[in-house]
């Protein structure tokens, strides 16, 4: 169940991490340069995407009542920290996202054995 619960966490990260990228602001913060509009078009998809895969590892955990007040939970620590990352540290905010998500994804796996 708490690997559920790191899933649904990282998604929502990746998820707020790739709407932030999604802006033009953010992105030339982390990368130095503006990418194209189509690359930042497909981050916010997927951004959007993530966010809602978020959802199911939190009600598969905890159940419809408590599990959807869970991810709000991790929807708020990891808009949080993708704030404060872009504050104080926006550059390994590219590296943070696919490494807590394939963290999160090999902990699941290791899990379900």
């Amino acid at each position: 169940m708490p690997t559920l619960d790191l899933l649904s966490f990282a998604l929502a990260f990746a998820a707020f991490s790739a709407i932030a990228l999604g802006t033009e602001r953010h992105a030339k913060q982390v990368f130095g340069r503006q990418p194209a509009s189509t690359v930042r078009h497909t981050l916010t998809t997927a951004g959007w995407v993530l966010l809602l895969a978020s959802i199911v590892p939190a009600l598969a955990a905890r159940g419809p009542s408590i599990g959807s007040l869970a991810w709000l939970g991790y929807l708020s620590a990891a808009s949080v920290t993708i704030g404060l990352m872009l504050s104080y540290r926006p550059r390994p905010l590219r590296f943070a996202a696919p490494a807590l998500l394939g963290l999160a994804v090999l902990a699941w796996g290791v899990a379900g054995r």
